[in-house]
C-alpha cells in the first residue's frame, strides 16, 4: 500500500474555509472535465431501445412501427460506390499543340546543332590561318577574325546548352558536336540523324501519352475530349510516359541494329528530352462526375413495411436481423430531426442529445464510485490532484477501448482493464481499487454496448489482479500478477462460454486475446505507476521497497556514523510494522518511515544516548537549554538530509512528527532545578507537527516504547505492558494523537497479545527475551539506574 496520509488526516475544521471550498470547486471541475472527455470517446449515434448483439436471443417480438429502408452496411456501401466509380470514365484532354511544339523544338535543336558545328569549323579554320600567318603582315587581321569566330562559337554553344537541359558531358554533345569522326556519311551526323528521330517522336505522339500512371485510373475506360467531342476509349491502347520511353528505346535498337550503343543512347536521350504527355488528366471534371455518381448510389437495399415483423420472440439475432434493427434506430433519429427535433450530427460530439445522454450515463456510473469515496475516502474528493490522477486512469482505459475494439477491431477481451485495477491498488488501496475497477468496467461496457458476460468476466479478473498486488513486498510480483490474471480469464471465460454452448473456436479466440492482455497488462501497469508516482508525488510500495534496502546511501551513512541510532531505528521499524499490521495501516510505510525517522542524528551522533559509551556523556558539560537545542535540532537536520537525498514526502513526514510537540523532559526538569520557575518551556518542546496519520502516530508510540523498554531493569511481560499503557495514556493526555485517526480500540490492537502473536508485545518479548511472570512477583516496574534512565529520556 502507498502512503495514504492525505486520506486519513483528521478533519481540522477547515471544510468551510475559502481554500477548502476552492479545492472542492477544482475537484468538481476536473471530475466533469474527465466525464466529458470519456463521453467524447463513446460511439456516436448508436443508441437504440433494442440492446441486442449478433447471436443474442430476443426476449419479445419486434414489429416495425413505420416504413423504413434497410440501410446498407458501411462495407456494402463502400463496395457499391467503388463499383460505381469503375463505370465513371476518367476524363482526359488531347492536346495537339504539345506534339507540334515538341516536334518544332526538335527541329530547332538540330538546326542549332548545325549552327554550332559550322561556327566550330569556322573557328578551327581561323586558328589554322593564325598559325600559318603568325609572322605575316596580316597576322593582326587574322587574329581579330579568330577572336570574333571564337566568341560567335561560344555564344552559340552556350545558347544551345541553355535552351536544352542536357548534361554538358552528355553523349548528345560529345557525339553530335565534338566527335571528329562523325562525318556526313555517318548515321549520327545531325542532318542524317534528325529524320529518323523525328519519325519516332511523331509515332509516339500519335499513340497518345497519358500524364498519370494507369494504376491511378479507376475506370475501365477513359473519355478523351477533342474538338468539343467526347470519345470513349480503352486506356490500355495508350502509353504512359514510361511505356513511351521503353518503346522509343526498342524502336531505336530496331532502326539502328548495327550501330554502336552510343548512337542508340544519344537518340534515346534526345527523344526522352522532347517527349511530353499529350493526354492531360482533367481532375476537376472527373471528380465532379464521380461525386454525382456516388450521390446517386442508393444507401438502402430494401424496405421494411409498417407492422411487419422484424424478428419473433426467442429468436436468434442474425446479421441480417441485426442490420434491420440498426436501420430502425437510424430512421428514428432521422425522423426526430425531420419533425423539428434537435437530433443532428455536430463535429466531434455527433448527435447532441445522444452526447448529453452519454454524459449523464457516465455521471450516473461515476456516482457509484463517488458515493464510496464520500463515505470512506472523502479526502480524495477534496484533493484536485488526486481527482486528476483517478481521471487519467479512467480516461486511459476508455482510450484503450477505442484503440483495441473500435480502431483495431479485435476482441473486447484484449482491453487491458486490469491496468486500472492494479494501478489503483498500488497507488491507493484494494478497497478503492475494487470499487474503481468495477466502475471502469461498467463504463467500458457502456462504451462497447457489451453484454453482462463481459462485465462478469472483467469484474472476476479484476478481483484476481487486485489480490495479486494488494501487498507488495518485491518487484517480481509482476509475474505472479500475470499468472493470477491468466487463471482468472481462463476460469471466467470458460464458464461463461460453456454455459452458452459456444464452440471451441470461439472460446479459444477469446482466451487468445485475454492471454495477450494478461501478459502485457502488469508490465503496462507498473510502467504507468512509475510515471504517475513522479508526476503526482505519491509514494507507492514499489518505492518503499527500494527505500527499505539497507544499501540506500542514507541508511549506510546512518549505520556508519550512528550505529546505535541505526539499531534503534531497525528495532522501531519492526515494532511499527507489527503495530500497523494489527490496526490495518500501511505496515511497509510504517517500517520504512521508522528507518529514516532519526537520520538527523547523523550530524551529532555522540550527543544521543544510544551512540555514547557508558563512562561519558557529552551533555554533562552543557547547560540544559543548549542540550535541549542539540536534541531538538536532530529533527531539523533530519528534514534537511531527507531533502538532500530526495526522500519522498511520505517519509519526510515521519521525521518532525515522531516527537510531535512533546517536551525534552530530562533537560526541562534539569533546567527547573537550576533556574527555578524562570524557564521558557517552549525552548524544550519539539516544533511538531503532531502525527496526522495512523502510520506516523504508530511511530510516535513505538519509538517511545522502544526507548522506555530499554530502561527496564527487569523486562517482564507485565512490566512491558505497564510501560506500553503508561506511554499511550501519556500521549493521549498530552493531545499528541489528537490529529491522527487512531482509536482506543486501535491502541489495544497496537499493544497486542502474545498468544495471538499480534501487535508489538510479541516483538518486545523476542527483543528482551521476556519470561512469563508468576503471581508472587513484584508489581512495581523496576528500572535501571537513574543515570541510564535519564540518558534514555534525553533521546
Amino acid at each position: 500500500m502507498p502512503n495514504l496520509s492525505f486520506l486519513t488526516t483528521k478533519n481540522l475544521d477547515l471544510s468551510d474555509s475559502p481554500f477548502a471550498k476552492r479545492k472542492r470547486s477544482w475537484s468538481l471541475f476536473w471530475a466533469m472535465a474527465f466525464i466529458i472527455l470519456i463521453a467524447l470517446l463513446f460511439p456516436k449515434n448508436r443508441y437504440s431501445e433494442y440492446n441486442y448483439k449478433i447471436n443474442d436471443i430476443t426476449r419479445s417480438a419486434i414489429i416495425a412501427p413505420f416504413d423504413f429502408p434497410i440501410l446498407k452496411s458501411e462495407a456494402e456501401l463502400a463496395n457499391d460506390r467503388k463499383e460505381t466509380l469503375k463505370n465513371i470514365p476518367f476524363v482526359f484532354l488531347k492536346n495537339d499543340q504539345i506534339q507540334q511544339t515538341e516536334l518544332s523544338n526538335l527541329e530547332n535543336f538540330f538546326k542549332d546543332i548545325e549552327k554550332v558545328r559550322v561556327a566550330r569549323k569556322k573557328y578551327e579554320d581561323s586558328q589554322q590561318l593564325l598559325d600559318r600567318y603568325r609572322y605575316s603582315k596580316k597576322y593582326d587581321e587574322i587574329r581579330s577574325m579568330t577572336q570574333t569566330d571564337s566568341i560567335s562559337y561560344n555564344n552559340l554553344l552556350n545558347q544551345l546548352q541553355e535552351n536544352n537541359k542536357f548534361d554538358k558531358s552528355s553523349s548528345v554533345y560529345t557525339e553530335l558536336l565534338f566527335n571528329p569522326n562523325n562525318l556526313k556519311e555517318n548515321v549520327s551526323f545531325p542532318s542524317k540523324f534528325y529524320p529518323p528521330l523525328r519519325q519516332i517522336l511523331s509515332d509516339l505522339y500519335a499513340h497518345l501519352i497519358l500524364d498519370i500512371p494507369k494504376s491511378a485510373i479507376l475506370s475501365d475506360r477513359i473519355v478523351i475530349l477533342q474538338n468539343n467531342e467526347e470519345l470513349l476509349e480503352n486506356f490500355d491502347q495508350f502509353l504512359t510516359l514510361e511505356e513511351a520511353w521503353t518503346k522509343a528505346k526498342l524502336t531505336l535498337q530496331a532502326k539502328f541494329p548495327e550501330q554502336d550503343s552510343k548512337i542508340i543512347n544519344t537518340g534515346y536521350e534526345i527523344i526522352v528530352h522532347f517527349l511530353t504527355p499529350n493526354l492531360i488528366f482533367q481532375k476537376e471534371i472527373t471528380e465532379s462526375r464521380q461525386q454525382d455518381a456516388i450521390n446517386k448510389v442508393p444507401i438502402s437495399k430494401g424496405m421494411v413495411l409498417e407492422n411487419e415483423k422484424i424478428v419473433d420472440a426467442n429468436t436468434k439475432i442474425t446479421p441480417v436481423i441485426f442490420h434491420k434493427l440498426e436501420s430502425l434506430s437510424k430512421e428514428r433519429a432521422r425522423r426526430a430531426n425531420i419533425h423539428g427535433g434537435i437530433r443532428t450530427s455536430l463535429p466531434l460530439i455527433g448527435d447532441p442529445i445522444t452526447f448529453f445522454g452519454q454524459i449523464l450515463l457516465i455521471s450516473a456510473i461515476f456516482s457509484f464510485f463517488i458515493t464510496f469515496l464520500l463515505a470512506y475516502r472523502r479526502s480524495i474528493l477534496s484533493n484536485p490532484k488526486m481527482v486528476i490522477l483517478i481521471g487519467i486512469i479512467f480516461l486511459t482505459q476508455s482510450i484503450f477501448t477505442v484503440i483495441f475494439v473500435n480502431k483495431l477491431n479485435i476482441s473486447e477481451f484484449a482491453i487491458p482493464l486490469t491496468i486500472a485495477a492494479m494501478t489503483l491498488t498500488i497507488l491507493f488501496d484494494s478497497k478503492i481499487a475494487f470499487v474503481g475497477a468495477a466502475t471502469i468496467t461498467i463504463i467500458v461496457a457502456a462504451q462497447l454496448r457489451s453484454s453482462i458476460d463481459f462485465i462478469i468476466i472483467s469484474l472476476f479478473v479484476n478481483s484476481f489482479a487486485i489480490y495479486s498486488v494488494r501487498i507488495l513486498r518485491k518487484r517480481s510480483q509482476v509475474f505472479y500478477s500475470i499468472i493470477y490474471i491468466l487463471i482468472g480469464y481462463l476460469i471466467a471465460i470458460s464458464i461463461i462460454e460453456l454455459l452458452k454452448y459456444s464452440s471451441i473456436e470461439a472460446i479459444a479466440d477469446r482466451l487468445f486475446y485475454a492471454g495477450i492482455n494478461g501478459v502485457l497488462s502488469p508490465f503496462l501497469a507498473y510502467g504507468m505507476i512509475s510515471l504517475l508516482e513522479v508526476i503526482f508525488g505519491i509514494t507507492t510500495d514499489l518505492t518503499l521497497l527500494e527505500l527499505a534496502d539497507f544499501n540506500h546511501p542514507v541508511l549506510k551513512l546512518l549505520s556508519k556514523e550512528a550505529t546505535g541510532t541505526f539499531t534503534h531505528s531497525i528495532t522501531v521499524g519492526n515494532l511499527a510494522e507489527a503495530a500497523a499490521d494489527a490496526v490495518g495501516a500501511n505496515a511497509l510505510l510504517a517500517r520504512v518511515g521508522a528507518y529514516y525517522h532519526d537520520i538527523g542524528k547523523i550530524t551529532k551522533p555522540e550527543y544521543f544516548i544510544e551512540n555514547q559509551a557508558y563512562e561519558s556523556n557529552k551533555h554533562d558539560n552543557l547547560t540544559p537549554n543548549l542540550s535541549a537545542l542539540i536534541i531538538i535540532n536532530h529533527v531539523k537536520e533530519g528534514i534537511r538530509l531527507a531533502k538532500e537525498y530526495k526522500l519522498p514526502k511520505a517519509i519526510i513526514d515521519f521525521i518532525p512528527s515522531h516527537h510531535g510537540t512533546t517536551r525534552v523532559e530530562y533537560f526541562y526538569s534539569k533546567a527547573l532545578e537550576q533556574s527555578g520557575s524562570d524557564v521558557n518551556e517552549s525552548d524544550f518542546r519539539y516544533p511538531g507537527p503532531k502525527p496526522c496519520s495512523k502510520e506516523t502516530g504508530i511511530l510516535m508510540i513505538c519509538e517511545s516504547i522502544e526507548a522506555a523498554s530499554r530502561s527496564l531493569e527487569k523486562p517482564t511481560v507485565a512490566n512491558i505492558e505497564k510501560i506500553i499503557d503508561q506511554i499511550i495514556e501519556k500521549r493521549l493526555k498530552e493531545g499528541q494523537l489528537d490529529q491522527c485517526p487512531l482509536t482506543l480500540v486501535d491502541m489495544n490492537k497496537i499493544k497486542g497479545d502474545i498468544k495471538a502473536n499480534t501487535g508489538i508485545l510479541p516483538i518486545l518479548k523476542g527483543i528482551h527475551h521476556l519470561r512469563v511472570e508468576y503471581p508472587d512477583q513484584e508489581k512495581e516496574i523496576p528500572l535501571k539506574s537513574t543515570k541510564q534512565k535519564n540518558k534514555s529520556s534525553a533521546t
